[in-house]
């Protein structure tokens, strides 16, 4: 089993009572209690839908979508028609510490994008948000994520610095998303 097979090979199973999540853990214990926890009842409530990406009956991480918006001022849309438009939030991407540092989150992230822009196709999306923790920021500027425009940007880099959950909101255009 290699990297490359994994991420040529892996799929992705819907959420569901089915899967033993015992073992998972990403490092991050609020995404982890998220997964094991908040996952099911928001998925049954309609509030985000969690997928797995398994690959030979092993989780390899998750990554969690819902709806939202985004507001035109927070993105510099100069030619914005609208004050909102339509957006596909990833609530949360995770990967398991034992895949970490071998593109897991990448591969994730971008076959995500593609079925998010696929859906484009028949419903109204304009762009996918996340709300990136600082310690992520990095990695979700790396695979082509802007950081929004943010009201207090001191006041947030000082919480940053002592509490590393405390997120930035980014977004990437569906048109500039190659499938």
């Amino acid at each position: 089993m290699t990297i490359e097979d994994i991420i040529n090979n892996y799929h992705y199973e819907k959420l569901s009572s089915k899967h033993d999540l015992s073992n998972f853990s990403c490092g991050v214990e609020d995404l982890d209690e998220f997964l094991k926890e908040d996952a099911p009842e928001q998925q049954e409530k309609n509030l985000s839908v969690t997928y797995l990406a398994i690959y030979k009956n092993k989780i390899l991480g998750y990554v969690s979508i819902l709806a939202d918006k985004v507001e035109c001022k927070k993105i510099n849309k100069k030619s914005a028609i609208y004050s909102h438009y339509p957006a596909v939030k990833i609530g949360r991407l995770a990967v398991d510490e034992k895949y970490h540092n071998y593109g897991i989150g990448s591969a994730i992230l971008i076959s995500i994008s593609k079925m998010i822009k696929e859906i484009s196709n028949d419903v109204g999306i304009s762009f996918i948000t996340i709300d990136a923790y600082c310690i992520a920021r990095k990695f979700y500027s790396k695979n082509s994520f802007k950081q929004m425009k943010i009201e207090n940007s001191k006041k947030l880099k000082r919480t940053s610095k002592r509490n590393l959950t405390t997120s930035i909101p980014m977004y990437k255009e569906i048109k500039k998303i190659k499938i």
